[in-house]
């Protein structure tokens, strides 16, 4: 039995490894010609286009393995079915619910292995690739700023900052003010001051509190010079470049999340991706759900059927994904049930594939 089952994974590892290059390759070729009037256009060397595509490379691989996936099962049945290797199998008295364990526990480690590359890996060439189109392709030289206006600025211990102006190279704020708030969103203080700054702790000069107890009364007092060593933010946390979602893994955009709605800012998009991110690696799993049934009753012409069953398949499924997350983002659907419909509508339909299927 170990040898069978050795046998059987080495030919679904060896044609996921060769479905996933050839699918990269093909949507590399393809994104290559569509964007060679650009490279050309800001005359791009050929190195710089190598190194672009490189880093793109990771998110075509966790995209496209679920496909691959789908892809290598059918070619593993259709090969077997072709050489009697299925029937020899199944008069030796091995059942085909062991194959259909056997690649779904498969499929459980391939999905664990996408959302761990896809946290690591994938998060941290996305962050390389922008950059690379930024400076390389696009030639935007990256600017180190030392001075912003007009921004908000969300800190630690529900700590909201508004500032008209900041100067990285004095360390002072303009015209601030700032905002406490309560685990309810309530507003629990609120501090007006036209100047501050930082010297190991910030400092506000002429600054005005407001306290605002539960009944929403309030409570003013006036300083001339107001030192806050309870705020936790630096000049430099100002002028830091706050990463698009595409950048961050699973616990920075829960914490970006977290910090957001403290502060009643609407974070449904977000709150999308982060559902998504932990949804996405398990469409291999249900995708072999409705592979492995469907493969054990093709025949002849099996290998073709199942390679039109599943390139048709991957864009039905793609097609509810991004239906499914628009409708989240538009708020229709909850953040939650956006990203994971499509999983249990499709994994539904697999099981009922998998118990109808011939053993």
């Amino acid at each position: 039995m170990n040898i069978i089952n050795r046998y059987v994974l080495i030919q679904f590892a060896r044609y996921v490894i060769f479905c996933l290059g050839i699918s990269i390759f093909i949507y590399v070729v393809i994104n290559l010609f569509d964007n060679l009037g650009k490279f050309l256009a800001k005359n791009a060397t050929a190195l710089d286009i190598l190194i672009y595509y490189l880093y793109l490379t990771p998110s075509y691989a966790i995209l496209l393995v679920p496909v691959a996936s789908m892809i290598a099962v059918f070619l593993v049945f259709g090969i077997m079915t072709k050489n009697r290797e299925m029937l020899v199998l199944k008069t030796s008295g091995l059942s085909i619910n062991h194959l259909f364990y056997l690649f779904i526990m498969t499929g459980v480690v391939i999905a664990a292995g996408t959302f761990i590359f896809q946290e690591t890996a994938g998060v941290w060439a996305q962050g390389r690739l922008i950059e690379h189109e930024q400076t390389r392709i696009n030639r935007r030289p990256t600017r180190a700023y030392s001075w912003r206006r007009n921004f908000f600025y969300y800190g630690e211990n529900n700590w909201i900052y508004q500032v008209r102006k900041f100067d990285g190279r004095s360390n002072t704020v303009d015209h601030v003010v700032l905002w406490q708030t309560a685990e309810d969103n309530r507003i629990k203080q609120r501090i007006d001051s036209p100047s501050g700054w930082f010297d190991e702790i910030w400092v506000f000069e002429n600054a005005t509190v407001r306290q605002f107890d539960t009944l929403g009364q309030e409570q003013v007092t006036k300083h001339g010079l107001l030192q806050m060593p309870g705020l936790k933010e630096k000049p430099s946390d100002f002028l830091k470049k706050i990463k698009p979602v595409e950048e961050m893994n699973f616990m920075e955009i829960a914490a970006f999340v977290k910090k957001r709605q403290r502060a009643g800012q609407d974070v449904v998009k977000e709150e999308v991706e982060l559902n998504y991110r932990f949804s996405y690696p398990i469409i291999t799993i249900v995708l072999l759900l409705i592979a492995l049934p469907i493969s054990v009753v093709l025949r002849r012409g099996g290998i073709a059927v199942g390679l039109g069953i599943s390139i048709g398949l991957s864009f039905t499924y793609w097609g509810f994904i991004q239906s499914s997350r628009a409708y989240g983002v538009a708020g229709i659907l909850s953040p939650m049930l956006a990203a994971w419909l499509p999983n249990i509508i499709f994994g539904i339909f697999g099981v009922i594939l998998m118990l109808k299927a011939p053993r």
